[in-house]
Order: C-alpha cells, then sequence, then structure tokens
C-alpha cells in the first residue's frame, strides 16, 4: 500500500499527462494485485474491467484529444 500512495503522490505532480495515467493505470494494477490476494475474484474481474481497462483507454484517448502537458 505504500507503493499505492507513493504513486498517488506521482500522479498529482506530475505534469506529463501521459506519464500520469501509466502512474494511475499502475496503481490500479496494485490494488488489483491486492484484492486477488484478499480472495476476492469477483472484485478482481470488475475492477480490471472498468479501472485499468475502460478508465485507463478513456483518459489516454482524452489526453490525446487535448495537451499532453499541463501548463503551470
Amino acid at each position: 500500500m505504500l507503493s499505492c500512495a507513493m504513486l498517488m503522490y506521482l500522479i498529482v505532480t506530475e505534469n506529463d499527462l501521459l506519464k500520469a495515467v501509466v502512474y494511475l493505470a499502475v496503481s490500479g494494477s496494485l490494488i488489483l494485485i491486492t484484492f486477488y490476494i484478499l480472495m476476492a475474484p469477483d472484485i478482481v474481474l470488475a475492477y480490471a474491467a472498468i479501472s485499468i481497462v475502460l478508465s485507463t483507454g478513456l483518459m489516454v484517448f482524452l489526453v490525446s484529444k487535448t495537451g499532453r502537458y499541463e501548463v503551470v
């Protein structure tokens, strides 16, 4: 869980939005592994489909339609 907290910090502070989306997908994968270890297969299947595939794909599409870098 400490690695998820570190990834959340990287997501918030990253200026490259595509990198932030990748960090979010990695964080979701770590949470998915945690659910698998806790033996919750139904949550694993739903979380994999929604969080990792749909939201990451949607965010990559939206970043491609806007600017990749955040202007501070």
